[in-house]
């Protein structure tokens, strides 16, 4: 057994019992590591009852408290049926280098961009994002156009700061960022903070349970226009993360008609927003695969996480390849 797996077991067996709504902990079996980006996700089962017990390496919001931060969105979620239960946290490292979560293990395969699946997800995104957040602190974007420019810039910066950039990815981005900086200005007014926002809805954070769809890897939600969920699930590059096949001009037009029509929106305004919005939201996951590839050339990703960014090149090539800002520049502004 390894010596992180050992903590573990001995780190539940001292817990107590209630926190997780078990008898007692005296049964601990580890059935397998998930690693994410920035986690080791460990699937445990105690005394018949399987969870996630997450040690959180890297703090992906950069929140400095966002174990805390996740586990009370969670809380708040917890009777709404679209999210895991949250049992535990823990931030002190007294047992661990790393703060910790341990939350309901959910059984069942990813969501596919298949037409019955789409319609499930634009369902639960109605759904989420007529939820009024009261009685919680949530991170709120105030100006979400200009915040969503502002955080491709910033990923461009630091990726231009690592020392095996692509200057192809780099010269692309600036153009796209300079083509979009009047379009931002000028249209800005049409996006409010209005609805809790998941912000990573990629295929892969959602979970076909048997008692209904699922979403998971609450680390970084916020108070947003609803519009980030809608451009983050219809980006190529999103798609792209889970799959080779992106969703045709059709599907995505039956998405944004649905969620209008189920939510109350205006369609013609919807698309406007996502238009406008999408490219840079694509162009912020774009520059995230690539600083993810730059820092394992460079030899700056941390260790306990190496292996499993090792095991996503592939992927991070496929998003981040130059390709998909020249379809953006040719799509939105060519």
């Amino acid at each position: 057994m390894t010596s992180q797996r050992k903590k573990i077991k001995e780190y539940l067996k001292d817990l107590q019992p209630s926190l997780l709504g078990v008898p007692d902990t005296d049964s601990v079996e580890i059935l397998d590591m998930l690693p994410g980006s920035y986690n080791l996700n460990y699937r445990i089962k105690v005394h018949q009852k399987e969870f996630i017990f997450r040690i959180n390496i890297e703090p992906q919001s950069g929140l400095p408290n966002q174990i805390e931060y996740e586990f009370k969105i969670l809380k708040f979620l917890q009777n709404q049926h679209i999210a895991p239960w949250a049992y535990h946290f823990d931030d002190s490292r007294q047992c661990f280098d790393f703060d910790l979560l341990i939350e309901q293990y959910l059984e069942g395969p990813y969501v596919t961009l298949a037409k019955n699946d789409v319609r499930t997800v634009v369902d639960l995104l109605v759904t989420l994002h007529s939820f009024e957040p009261e009685g919680m602190q949530f991170v709120v974007w105030q100006d979400p156009l200009a915040d969503t420019y502002a955080l491709a810039y910033n990923d461009l910066m630091y990726y231009e700061s690592r020392g095996t950039a692509n200057m192809k990815i780099i010269r692309l981005a600036k153009k796209l960022l300079a083509d979009s900086e009047a379009v931002v200005h000028n249209n800005s007014h049409l996006y409010h903070p209005h609805s809790l926002n998941h912000t990573d809805v990629s295929c892969d954070n959602f979970i076909k349970t048997a008692g209904g769809l699922k979403l998971i890897d609450w680390e970084k939600p916020r108070i947003d226009d609803s519009s980030y969920d809608i451009c983050c699930f219809l980006s190529e590059p999103v798609q792209m993360w889970c799959s080779r096949k992106i969703l045709g001009s059709e599907d995505r037009a039956n998405f944004l008609h649905d969620y209008a029509r189920l939510s109350g929106k205006a369609a013609d305004q919807l698309m406007k927003k996502v238009k406008i919005r999408e490219p840079l939201i694509s162009l912020h996951w774009i520059l995230w695969g690539a600083t993810k590839l730059a820092d394992l050339k460079n030899r700056q990703t941390s260790p306990e996480l190496l292996a499993a960014h090792e095991e996503k090149i592939a992927r991070y090539e496929r998003i981040a390849d130059p390709k998909n800002i020249e379809k953006l520049l040719d799509r939105h502004w060519g």
